[in-house]
């Protein structure tokens, strides 16, 4: 009898810490669904070369409706039975960048709809939609320090993802006493300092407030996105995966 897939459905692909938890997650068994706003042609070749079932979907994760929308049909579509579904919220954005005087809704509505109002959607239709498929499932919100240590100049970034933490916790109580058919496990998980793209935005900002992100780059204390993904991939597969909801990787 053919083993049942393990649906992983993960957001922000294109590049950094995405791309790299893609690459660790082509492996014999997955059957992965990854959606970002631009393409990655190199990792989309390594995909088709290791035989892996893989479906790219381009959407614009600012809109909201859209996104939750385009992921009820994929799942709607689905007919075979799975070992388990995991949806990774990873994607996000840094800007803006600035003190609290220069917010304006014009860049707060973007941000807050990327970071935190799309994967509290996309998670509603997630869990919605995976019901019919009595499997184990999980719920993989890529969090920050920030959003538990206020930082100046990353206001709006802050409240995104303490956001986050706390409707990861909100869908783990909600599911604290379900059946296993029924269960989800919920994780806003921190990755530490990662050398991305999101992070050379901070350094490059024109504040006094991000040299601190210049020194942990000058000092070599930024891991690399390919290291940090591993060790999220080898969280996600943990058995007791869930028990601890706000949770960082250097815990680990």
């Amino acid at each position: 009898m053919k083993e049942k897939p393990h649906l992983i459905i993960i957001t922000g692909t294109s590049r950094g810490i995405g791309a790299a938890m893609t690459r660790e997650l082509l492996q014999p068994g997955n059957r992965l669904v990854c959606v970002s706003r631009s393409r990655n042609a190199d990792l989309e070749e390594s995909a088709a070369s290791s035989g892996m079932t893989v479906s790219w979907h381009q959407q614009d994760l600012s809109q909201s409706d859209a996104a939750a929308g385009w992921l009820r049909g994929v799942l709607d579509d689905m007919d075979a039975p799975l070992a388990s579904a995991t949806l990774i919220l990873n994607a996000g954005i840094v800007e803006p960048i600035g003190p609290v005087t220069v917010l304006e809704e014009s860049t707060l509505l973007p941000h807050l709809l990327t970071n935190l109002i799309t994967p509290m959607t996309m998670t509603a239709a997630f869990i919605a939609a995976t019901e019919r498929f009595a499997c184990l499932r999980k719920v993989l919100a890529i969090s920050s320090g920030s959003g538990r240590n206020p930082f100046p100049n990353l206001s709006a970034y802050s409240v995104g993802k303490a956001g986050l933490d706390m409707f990861m916790r909100s869908v783990s109580s909600e599911y604290a006493q379900a059946p296993a058919e029924r269960a989800v496990r919920a994780v806003a998980l921190a990755p530490g300092a990662v050398d991305t793209g999101m992070h050379a935005t901070l350094r490059n900002a024109k504040s006094h407030h991000m040299q601190r992100f210049r020194d942990r780059k000058d000092s070599g204390m930024l891991i690399s996105s390919d290291n940090v993904a591993r060790q999220i991939v080898d969280y996600l597969a943990r058995p007791d995966f869930g028990s601890t909801v706000v949770d960082d990787i250097r815990n680990v």
